[in-house]
């Protein structure tokens, strides 16, 4: 006996409703409107129902196939790359919040989401609409819509020994939204050093405590070029610091 369930409980829905976003790339949008449309199962279309729609923005990883070894991320906010940033990555942001409209003869409504917050990251704008069927129950559709702050993708490949002092070569790729590669971009890597310094100090009991302070250094333009057919740009850097 792996189960059971009982045949009431799979309803034929009474409505057909659907949630539609503006077509094509969405680069850093300042507002967004959805289409929404109810037809009845039996009788064609729902005029004058109430909707309402509620949407939040949340970051959307990125996955370009054959491009895994390079960072896509934004700069870390966090000085050591701790929560801050691990944060930020499952926050979402509430944008709509029971927006009400009313669909019209031909049971169709245009819900305008205003003054979507500025993008640092893709991100995907996750929309509900709410409506009651003809039994007056409560039922929703939702729509994934995503969202770019730019019309390009930039990532960077580092290798790990960048770490220590000497050359390093780095590898710039710019890519669409498509995940294509882009040619004869204009490319700058910026570099900015983080270092931790801590002191040791002697305190009251004859025990030791560290104090412990945090540097930032702007390094300044370490390489610059124009994406070849692939879209990269290969750099040599020579490194003479120690840090992050």
């Amino acid at each position: 006996d792996v189960g059971s369930f009982r045949v009431e409980a799979f309803r034929v829905p009474l409505v057909d409703a659907r949630l539609a976003g503006p077509a094509g790339t969405q680069v850093a949008p300042a507002e967004v409107a959805f289409s929404a449309q109810l037809n009845a199962m039996a009788g064609g279309p729902m005029a004058d129902a109430p909707l309402k729609l509620s949407a939040v923005v949340r970051r959307a990883p990125l996955d370009f196939a054959g491009y895994e070894e390079f960072g896509f991320e934004p700069p870390q906010t966090a000085r050591r790359g701790g929560e801050d940033d691990e944060a930020a990555a499952e926050a979402q942001t509430l944008v709509a919040d029971k927006l009400a409209a009313r669909t019209d003869k031909a049971g169709a409504a245009k819900i305008v989401l205003p003054k979507l917050p500025p993008l640092q990251v893709p991100s995907d704008l996750v929309a509900e609409l709410t409506f009651n069927d003809a039994n007056g129950e409560v039922q929703t559709v939702a729509q994934r819509l995503r969202l770019w702050p730019a019309a390009v993708v930039v990532g960077l490949r580092v290798p790990e020994w960048t770490a220590t002092r000497g050359d390093a070569g780095l590898t710039v790729v710019v890519l669409g939204t498509d995940g294509k590669p882009l040619a004869g971009r204009a490319v700058e890597v910026i570099g900015r050093l983080h270092q931790t310094l801590s002191t040791r100090k002697r305190i009251v009991g004859g025990f030791y405590a560290y104090d412990n302070s945090d540097q930032l250094k702007e390094l300044g333009a370490l390489c610059s070029g124009k994406t070849d057919a692939l879209g990269r740009v290969n750099c040599s850097v020579k490194l003479d610091a120690v840090g992050e």
